[in-house]
């Protein structure tokens, strides 16, 4: 079946930061893709096409790529540019929060998945084989979602099926410890060296890595999360044990 493979009417990226940017050029191959952004940009990949927040609703699909935390300001003002038959898919690196706010805020013609890249910018680049996406079927009569878990494969991803509050449990240790560590690294102003073992250059990778996100992102994943908390008790307990170890004849 084809229909999956092509779409003539738009995808749209509501939020073209540093991840919305490279996602929406990864969905390029799909349709025509617009965006929007708080600010006036220049700089788009080649087929992405700035637009104004009202133009989403021309959208067959709209991909949340804001900040976790203005979602609850956010939606409401998308909701009313939204129409019957379109579909929603948040990017968040929580789940069971977008789910939750964009079940409250909006309208109930509208189909929602839940969908989490496990990579960004970086981690695409040096990632082999094929990359994960979580999903999840949130409203809707199953046939977009469908249509999407076809569209992702084609795309050459690694289509993982998950319930939100099981990727956040498993997420939280995943990718919460790697963005806590690579903060806390960043603080120590490591920098390469010319007898540097393998295990500091990993090291200096993940600080890289993560602190080449925005800080918002690291606040929001530790925040929204509901267990990372339990994950930093865990690390502070951790360390702590390591320190005892010291004081061990």
């Amino acid at each position: 079946m084809k229909y999956w493979l092509t779409m003539t009417q738009q995808i749209a990226v509501a939020g073209l930061g540093r991840f919305g940017l490279f996602w929406a050029e990864c969905l390029r191959d799909l349709g025509p893709v617009v965006g929007t952004s708080r600010r006036l940009l220049e700089d788009l990949p080649d087929g992405v096409r700035q637009v104004p927040l009202e133009r989403l609703g021309d959208a067959e699909t709209v991909f949340l790529c804001v900040a976790i935390s203005s979602l609850e300001t956010f939606l409401p003002r998308l909701a009313p540019f939204l129409r019957a038959g379109q579909v929603v898919i948040d990017t968040c690196s929580v789940k069971e929060y977008p789910v939750e706010q964009m079940l409250r805020h909006l309208p109930g013609e509208v189909d929602i998945i839940a969908s989490h890249p496990m990579f960004g910018p970086d981690s695409a680049r040096e990632r082999a084989g094929r990359l994960p996406i979580i999903v999840h079927p949130v409203r809707g009569d199953g046939s977009s979602y469908d249509a999407w878990v076809h569209r992702f494969t084609h795309l050459g991803l690694d289509v993982i099926e998950m319930e939100p509050a099981d990727h956040d449990k498993e997420a939280a240790y995943t990718q919460g410890i790697a963005h806590y560590v690579g903060r806390m690294l960043s603080f120590m102003d490591l920098e390469p060296s010319r007898i540097a073992t393998l295990g500091y250059e990993r090291l200096l990778q993940v600080m890289g890595q993560t602190c080449n996100d925005p800080e918002q992102l690291f606040r929001d994943l530790q925040r929204f999360n509901g267990y990372t908390y339990e994950m930093r008790e865990k690390l502070r307990d951790a360390r702590e044990r390591t320190e005892r170890l010291l004081d061990s004849p």
